[in-house]
């Protein structure tokens, strides 16, 4: 696909870092699988990565993390 940021780059796949906040929790989450743009890096989640990843920041917010690094399991 062609990158909607820089419209010059295509996507392949790859995996990401991605950080996300929700209330007062930061979540790093290593090796996401994405699409990954060749020219700039932007990525681009299929529907269930991101489902997999607002899961995973819910329960670190309901437990209390204030901030949590771990790796991306489906």
């Amino acid at each position: 696909m062609k990158c909607l940021i820089c419209k010059h780059g295509e996507t392949a796949a790859g995996k990401v870092t991605v950080t996300a906040q929700r209330g007062s929790c930061t979540i790093v989450v290593k090796e996401v699988p994405a699409q990954v743009c060749g020219n700039c890096g932007e990525h681009y989640l299929a529907e269930e990565a991101a489902r997999r990843l607002s899961e995973i920041a819910e329960q670190a917010e309901q437990a209390g993390t204030e901030v949590e690094v771990r790796r991306y399991a489906a």
